[in-house]
């Protein structure tokens, strides 16, 4: 029983000290050397607004409706991406399929592809129609020809390239279907516009985030536990704050 009541003490002290206001206080008061206090209390003080204002977001998020996305009913089925050496052309898109998959050619340049990412609520399927492709999952790197395939499954981390110096074609069917018309179509117009930087990153941090939250997007190597709720409660916080209306000439 006393060694249950010591434990019990000892993680009172440790939460006094997690929570920075009141660890400041008790610090303060203690018998401590004057480095150690003002380490923690100059240390601690951005740590503490940083998770404050992380949980405030996500929490005030929880609240808002969830992202919207639909799109227009579209004629033009083929975009090009002056910007990322390559081009799309949607063979069946969600409303299509009444949601079941979307399936697009992707035409790529030499050196055309995207960047190490997962997705939570969908699987990718790839297809080399023509050329040569690199596909990278889970940390390794294939090489696909034509005909041949693979496949990353929800929460897998992967990307595709086209390493060769010929152009490549390959066929991408994600399913089911969820947000990739809307995360291209915005896209490659905000490329098309130079509205997005050579490292494929928007200009508006707003908008940037709604392209994230579209395509349900996350880079590997960042903590799940942080990038997941913190992408999602930025995209929702955009669509709230009306940032998605700005972008309705690339999609409606």
């Amino acid at each position: 029983m006393k060694s249950l009541t010591v434990s019990s003490s000892y993680l009172v002290q440790v939460a006094y000290y997690l929570f920075y206001p009141t660890g400041v206080k008790k610090i303060w008061k203690r018998n401590t050397r004057l480095l150690v206090k003002l380490m923690y209390t100059i240390i601690g003080f951005p740590v503490f607004l940083l998770s404050f204002s992380y949980l405030a977001l996500v929490s005030f998020a929880f609240f808002l409706p969830e992202l919207d996305m639909s799109v227009g009913d579209r004629k033009d089925r083929t975009l090009f991406n002056s910007a990322g050496n390559y081009s799309v052309t949607f063979l069946k898109t969600g409303a299509d399929t009444n949601g079941a998959y979307e399936l697009v050619r992707v035409e790529l340049e030499p050196g055309g592809g995207n960047g190490w990412h997962y997705h939570k609520t969908f699987h990718e399927h790839f297809q080399v129609e023509a050329g040569e492709m690199m596909i990278g999952l889970e940390g390794e790197e294939l090489i696909l020809t034509k005909g041949e395939k693979a496949t990353a499954l929800k929460n897998q981390v992967h990307f595709f390239k086209n390493p060769s110096s010929a152009k490549a074609t390959l066929l991408v069917r994600t399913e089911p279907a969820r947000g990739l018309e809307k995360t291209i179509r915005i896209g490659y117009g905000l490329a098309n516009d130079g509205l997005i930087d050579e490292n494929g990153m928007a200009n508006n941090p707003w908008h940037m985030a709604l392209l994230l939250g579209y395509s349900e997007s996350y880079y590997g190597g960042v903590p799940a536990v942080i990038q997941e709720p913190l992408v999602k409660s930025l995209a929702k916080v955009a669509q709230w704050k009306g940032e998605d209306k700005t972008l309705e000439k690339y999609f409606k």
